[in-house]
C-alpha cells in the first residue's frame, strides 16, 4: 500500500482549488456570489501556501528575547542542559572552603554580560567561532570610547556618548586600559580605590595620545582568529565556561571584538539536553531603550523560528528546576 507524503496532499488540494477558480472564473456571468467564492477559494490557496512553508521546516530555531537581566541565558542554560559542577571557594563563618555549586556554561549575570547574539547548535565536537566586527569597524568603536572618556564628565547632551557596559568592559581589554583596585591606607586604614587608566592617561596627556595609545595597544591587524576548539586537555564543561567568557569578554589577543558568537556543543557534553531537536537557539542581545532592532524582527518574521519572551523562559526554568 502505498502512502501519500504530505506534499503530495496539499499539491493535490491546490490543483483542486485552482480548477476550482478557474472553473468558477470562467464563467460568462461573475455575479457577487462567485466573486466571494472565488476569493475565499484564493485564500484557502494562501493558507496552503503557509502549510507548506512550515511542514518544509526540517528543525527549528529557538530565539530568546527579553530585557536585559531578565535571565534569558540563565533559561537557556537550564533548559539545554549547559550546566555543570564547579568547586568555588566560600567563606563560611569566617573560614574559607571549598564547596560544589552548580554553574551555568554561558556567562550569566544581573545584566549586560553578553556582548552580542549567540547562536547555539548541537554538533560532533566541541568549539566555538566568531562573527568578527572589521579592523574599520573595530577602529571606529576605540576611537569613540576614547572620545567617551574624554567627554565623561561634560553634561552637555549634544557630547553625551553612550556606551554599552559590555562594550566598554571588551573595549578596555582591547586596549589594555582598564580599571584596577588599588589597595591605599587612609588614616592607619585600609580602603580601596578605582583607578582608571584611560581616565588617567587621557587627564595627563590629553585624547589624541589616549587615542594613539589605545590603536596601539589593540594590534587590530593581528587580531585574526575566527575559531577555537576544544583542545582535549581539559575538562570539557570547564572549557565552554572559561573560552566563552574570555571571547566573551575579548581577553584573548588573537580574536576580534564579536559581532556574534558561535557556539557548538558536543553531544557528549549534551547528554541528556534535547538541543540536538531543533536546529539552534538564539540568546539574542537584551532589548534596552533603542526600539528598532532589526535583528529581532528577522526572528519574529521568519517561519522557522519559536521565539521565547521573558515570562515564558523564566517559567520553563521553573518548571525545570521544580522536576530536579
Amino acid at each position: 500500500m502505498l502512502t501519500t507524503t504530505w506534499q503530495e496532499e496539499i499539491a493535490s488540494l491546490k490543483q483542486n482549488l485552482n480548477k476550482e477558480i478557474k472553473q468558477i472564473s470562467g464563467g460568462s456571468d461573475i455575479n457577487i456570489p462567485n466573486h466571494i467564492c472565488i476569493n475565499n477559494l484564493k485564500s484557502k490557496l494562501e493558507r496552503l501556501d503557509e502549510i507548506e512553508k512550515i511542514l518544509s521546516v526540517d528543525k527549528y530555531k529557538i530565539a530568546f528575547i527579553g530585557t536585559i537581566g531578565q535571565g534569558k541565558t540563565t533559561a537557556i542554560c537550564h533548559l539545554f542542559n549547559l550546566i555543570s559542577e564547579f568547586k568555588v571557594s566560600k567563606t563560611i563563618a569566617g573560614k574559607t572552603k571549598d564547596v560544589t555549586e552548580i554553574k551555568e556554561l554561558l556567562s550569566t549575570g544581573a545584566g549586560k554580560t553578553t556582548i552580542c547574539e549567540v547562536i547555539i547548535k548541537a554538533a560532533e565536537k566541541t568549539y566555538i567561532e566568531i562573527e568578527p566586527y572589521t579592523v574599520d569597524e573595530m577602529e571606529g568603536i576605540i576611537l569613540e570610547f576614547c572620545d567617551y572618556i574624554a567627554n565623561k564628565d561634560n553634561n552637555q547632551p549634544e557630547h553625551k556618548i553612550i556606551i554599552s557596559q559590555e562594550m566598554e568592559r571588551a573595549i578596555r581589554n582591547v586596549i589594555e586600559l582598564k580599571r584596577i583596585n588599588k589597595s591605599v591606607s587612609d588614616n592607619g586604614k585600609t580602603k580601596v580605590i578605582i583607578i582608571d587608566k584611560a581616565k588617567e592617561l587621557f587627564e595627563e596627556s590629553g585624547v589624541e595620545i589616549l587615542k594613539k595609545t589605545a590603536l596601539n595597544n589593540a594590534n587590530l591587524e593581528s587580531r585574526t582568529l575566527t575559531q577555537i576548539y576544544f583542545d582535549n586537555q581539559n575538562n570539557e564543561q570547564a572549557w565552554i565556561k572559561n573560552t566563552f567568557a574570555a571571547l566573551n569578554n575579548v581577553q584573548l589577543k588573537e580574536f576580534a571584538i564579536p559581532r556574534k558568537i558561535y557556539l557548538y556543543v558536543s553531544y557528549d557534553v549534551l547528554s541528556g539536553s534535547n538541543l540536538s531537536q531543533f536546529d539552534s537557539v538564539i540568546d539574542t542581545k537584551g532589548l534596552d531603550e533603542n526600539p528598532i532592532r532589526k535583528d529581532l524582527q528577522k526572528y519574529i518574521e521568519s517561519e522557522d523560528t519559536i521565539e521565547f519572551e521573558k515570562a515564558t523562559a523564566v517559567s520553563c526554568v521553573m518548571r525545570y528546576s521544580n522536576s530536579n
